[in-house]
């Protein structure tokens, strides 16, 4: 009787430890899939951030040329990338995730966009 008591307790148990072993797989791979989503957006986002800003880049320096410089249009626009940039920059910890040096061009952005709305009152 001995006997069968062991072999019950030792089935139990390694019946118990599959089961654990299989949930722990199933958790892993759900966690490892939900990093992998995050580390996608991160990098969406930050590819965002570099449309907006070639974008905010191509503006000034058409805002620059002799012929458009004063319009109102595109100092309205200049003025509107420089709002998205602050908008994102609240998110920079989801983008910044895979590129730290992310921060750092955000910071000269917004320097740069702080730098020409200075030079605008100057000359408004």
């Amino acid at each position: 009787m001995n006997w069968h008591f062991l072999i019950i307790t030792l089935s139990s148990f390694g019946i118990l430890s599959v089961a654990l072993n299989f949930l722990l797989i199933w958790y892993s791979k759900n966690t490892l899939s939900k990093i992998n989503e995050i580390h996608n957006a991160s990098e969406a986002m930050s590819e965002i951030f570099s449309y907006i800003d070639a974008y905010r880049d191509h503006l000034k320096s058409v805002y620059e040329m002799p012929t458009f410089y004063g319009d109102q249009t595109l100092q309205n626009l200049l003025e509107h990338s420089g709002q998205v940039i602050e908008y994102l920059k609240k998110y920079e910890n989801v983008y910044s995730f895979t590129q730290p040096e992310l921060e750092k061009m955000l910071l000269e952005a917004s320097e740069e966009f702080e730098d020409f709305e200075k030079e605008e009152e100057k000359e408004g």
